[in-house]
């Protein structure tokens, strides 16, 4: 991958870019479906590219080609250098300063299982299978779906200042999707997944039968009044509540003034007992990365920190837009650490449902929206009625509505029960006097 990717560099120099990234992405992989007991896809994938990001007079393209014989390469590097001298001037473009870019001694992430080298494709195809079955055990299951897939990625970056950068991981998955008859037309559907860098890692069994038994509890649900309830919120879609947060903070949304984040580095907006943290170097976690595409090298940041804003996400280019430091463009690995205000160190969902008395615990959202603009959002739940601490029944076709700020204020539990495979490692949430609309 060195050889092509430093050959492809030069031959954007040689063909007039003032400076250039080249980017070698490769990548394979396998998946199986099983549909109600029978393989409905099977397939191996393969792909690789040479991106190219080239800066040529005050002027920045990015092109992408698949075809790597010499002279075709050195045709494309042309036309991309003539292509982006078309472009409009931006003298934001640039590479980023080598001195923040990563110069190696990071640790071993431990992203790579090299068992996945031996793995006969018929291993997923039982697993699939195995899953599948767990589902079908089930006379009420109208359709059960399982997918096993397993793959490769790797990349290497080189610039023109110098910096080179490869990364390798693997990821193992299997996913389960159940139906069943409920009451009347009622069909509830729900899904369960597990993913992992270590196929040894893997949790597939008892996978289906998670999908199966949320789907049986989701049958026959209430509509409740609207009010104000309390609100706890499982770890598996927890992010959706934090990844607006992120999203404000980022350089792209400060520039276009389309953050309600805008202008608060520094100041307390949260409740004191809001944490948030970027933690790239995670080991054995598929999403760290000691650099990022740019190269610009990665550390351990606070995000927000006792409700205080600690750290925009600033890329190269809008640093210079923005005229500020240059954090990284994305976050990696997102985690709420453990906070000792909240006493939240040991506790578990059952936990937190006990300390939240009654209200209604939300598994799943459907649709809605997050105003960037204002942090005002509305999002379609389902999930369950619970009274001290105990489920009471399934609820369908209630509305949460409100304000990010005012919701994050009101965070009083949070659960020791995070997802640690995940990018978002947050765990299960609870606030306190949520508006919820329903009947």
């Amino acid at each position: 991958m060195r050889d092509i990717t430093l050959k492809a560099l030069q031959m954007a120099l040689d063909a007039g870019a003032s400076d250039a990234r080249v980017v070698f992405e490769r990548g394979n992989g396998d998946m199986v479906t099983i549909l109600n007991g029978e393989i409905d896809r099977l397939y191996q994938a393969d792909s690789s590219a040479l991106n190219f990001h080239i800066f040529a007079e005050g002027r920045y393209g990015s092109f992408s080609t698949n075809l790597f014989d010499d002279a075709t390469l050195r045709k494309f590097s042309t036309d991309a250098v003539k292509a982006t001298l078309l472009m409009t001037p931006d003298e934001c473009r640039s590479l980023p300063d080598r001195k923040i870019c990563y110069n190696g001694g990071g640790p071993n992430l431990l992203q790579y299982d090299p068992s996945i080298e031996t793995r006969p494709s018929s291993g997923g195809v039982i697993i699939a299978h195995e899953v599948a079955a767990e589902m079908l055990s089930e006379e009420r299951v109208i359709s059960a779906e399982s997918e096993y897939g397993d793959f490769v990625e790797e990349y290497f970056i080189a610039d023109s200042l110098g910096f080179e950068g490869y990364q390798r991981r693997s990821a193992f998955s299997i996913g389960a999707t159940c139906s069943v008859a409920g009451k009347g037309d009622e069909k509830p559907e729900r899904t369960w997944y597990e993913d992992e860098v270590f196929f040894a890692n893997l949790r597939y069994h008892g996978c289906g039968k998670k999908a199966l038994k949320l789907a049986i509890e989701s049958i026959g649900p209430l509509k409740m009044p609207s009010g104000s309830y309390n609100m706890v919120v499982d770890r598996t879609i927890a992010a959706n509540l934090v990844i607006p947060l992120t999203e404000a903070l980022k350089g792209s949304a400060l520039h276009t003034r389309n953050s309600f984040l805008m202008d608060k580095l520094g100041e307390k907006i949260f409740g004191k007992n809001v944490f948030l943290r970027d933690m790239p170097h995670t080991i054995g976690n598929a999403y760290s990365r000691l650099f990022n595409i740019e190269g610009i090298a990665t550390k351990e940041r606070d995000i927000i920190s006792g409700g205080t804003i600690c750290n925009y996400f600033i890329d190269n280019y809008y640093s210079r837009k923005l005229a500020l430091d240059v954090t990284i463009g994305n976050p990696s690995v997102v985690m709420m650490p453990k906070s000792e205000l909240l006493s939240n160190n040991k506790l578990s969902l059952s936990d937190i449902l006990k300390r939240a008395g009654k209200g209604i615990y939300v598994t799943q959202f459907n649709g809605g929206n997050c105003n960037a603009a204002t942090g005002d959002i509305s999002y379609g739940i389902e999930g369950f009625l619970f009274d001290n601490g105990e489920i009471v029944h399934p609820v369908n076709e209630m509305l949460i509505s409100g304000n990010l700020v005012t919701l994050w204020n009101n965070l009083v539990a949070v659960a020791d029960d995070r997802l640690e495979s995940r990018k978002w490692q947050i765990p299960s949430l609870c606030f306190s006097n949520v508006n919820f609309n329903g009947l």
